[in-house]
């Protein structure tokens, strides 16, 4: 139904819009004892990112009527070509008078919702109903829950998530004599790896396979998760302060400039590449992504591959983005809303997050039970996925600003990987302007 990968671009003026958005009711007062079931219409807001998108709600929603029969499902579709235009055009909707009760929206959009005073915090309604949740709660990595905290309180439950893995394509890794990687590897274990798979057949300095591939079309998919194994990061644990200048953003950036340039192991990344297709063919040996290709991969009857945890470097640590549903404080049936956000956590629903062998689902189910039905899914490694949280995953920088940061981050990244700054240099740049976007001020 949807994937977490493309993550960028599309928020600007959206704080202003809806900053003229008038706020009203408080949630954990308005939900009262729910002695009857939840009644009336139900407004979702969804991102209508794709053909089949809005099919996949339905099925939703006409689950969720299998149990609450007396709640209308009205579904608001809200176009855009990533995170960003999705959660502008729903500040489009609200700013228009429109007043849904909850939306569907991941890690990057939280601090841009909890900071406009638009969604509320769900501790009191999860220490009434802590009995019917807390299968769920033991049942789901502590890392996605606390993902969704601003300030100590709750604002989501995880419904489904991705993380970051390194794909290998197994025919390559074996016409290069090499074993598989191990869930230990290092980043110089990948570098050996990245250039003995890397051929330059004729001599020309411009090799027809490579060793790796990478884009720089989202936050998720550039840099990250090499700052994150570097123990660095963007921005403060606080949203307040841009860390974009510190030596381990530096030395990651140097780390991917250094790929293209010195050890030629990977392309420059180019917009609009079809990283999936160079994987396929074998053009690219290794690549950097979250369960979401397997769909592709799966369509297309390719399954000459694996996947192994990010390589680390001064840590093991993997980046992860986590989506669910927050409520409305102006939404007209906080009842409906929230008998919803816990239909979605059930073994039911996350068990059809699973997919099928014929046709995967993009995401990995929030529930750690659920997600071990992967291990008999491809990837043969597809266990790697949940590991990879379990053992240091830590979630993606979604300062409220989120758009501008992330457009900003990866201009300046791009110039490096064209190898028009330095990594210093761009990201002394950088630095400068996050410091006018991410604040708390």
């Amino acid at each position: 139904m949807h994937g977490l990968h493309p993550r960028h671009v599309g928020l600007r003026g959206a704080g202003a819009l809806l900053a003229s958005v008038a706020l009203s009711g408080v949630l954990a007062a308005s939900v009262g004892a729910q002695s009857a079931a939840p009644s009336g219409d139900m407004k979702l807001v969804f991102w209508n990112n794709g053909p089949d998108v809005e099919k996949g709600w339905q099925s939703v929603a006409a689950g969720f009527n299998t149990k609450y029969p007396d709640v209308t499902v009205k579904l608001v579709p809200v176009a855009g070509t990533n995170w960003g235009e999705y959660l502008a055009g729903t500040a489009t909707l609200l700013a228009g008078g429109e007043k849904p009760d909850l939306m569907w929206v991941a890690t990057e959009g939280l601090q841009f919702l909890v900071k406009n005073g638009l969604v509320s915090p769900l501790d009191d309604l999860m220490l009434r109903d802590q009995a019917e949740l807390a299968d769920y709660l033991s049942d789901t990595a502590a890392p996605l829950v606390d993902g969704f905290k601003v300030d100590g309180k709750q604002y989501m439950l995880p419904y489904s998530w991705n993380d970051m893995v390194i794909y290998y394509n197994t025919d390559r890794f074996t016409e290069a004599g090499l074993e598989p990687p191990a869930a230990d590897w290092t980043r110089a274990d990948f570098v050996a790896a990245a250039k003995k798979l890397t051929v330059d057949a004729d001599g020309d300095g411009t090799p027809e396979k490579y060793g790796f591939a990478f884009g720089n079309d989202g936050l998720f998919v550039s840099a990250m998760p090499w700052i994150y194994a570097n123990g660095g990061s963007l921005v403060s644990g606080d949203f307040c302060s841009p860390t974009a200048d510190s030596p381990e953003v530096i030395e990651a950036l140097q780390f991917l400039h250094d790929l293209i340039y010195v050890d030629k192991v990977t392309p420059a990344p180019v917009a609009g590449a079809d990283l999936f297709g160079a994987f396929q063919n074998g053009t690219a040996a290794m690549m950097g992504a979250g369960r979401w290709p397997m769909q592709t991969f799966t369509k297309a009857g390719f399954d000459h591959l694996n996947i192994q945890t990010w390589p680390s470097n001064k840590i093991q640590q993997t980046e992860f983005g986590v989506d669910g549903f927050p409520i409305f404080k102006d939404g007209a049936n906080p009842d409906a809303a929230w008998a919803f956000l816990k239909y979605m956590t059930t073994k039911e629903v996350q068990d059809q997050l699973l997919g099928s062998a014929e046709l995967p689902n993009t995401n990995i189910p929030a529930r750690r039970s659920t997600a071990d039905a992967l291990k008999g899914m491809a990837p043969a490694n597809s266990g790697a996925f949940y590991g990879a949280v379990d053992n240091g995953g830590k979630s993606v920088p979604g300062p409220a600003r989120f758009n501008e940061f992330e457009s900003t981050f990866l201009r300046y990244a791009g110039l490096v990987y064209a190898n028009e700054m330095t990594p210093a240099d761009a990201m002394a740049a950088a630095q400068a302007e996050l410091s006018t976007i991410v604040t708390c001020s």
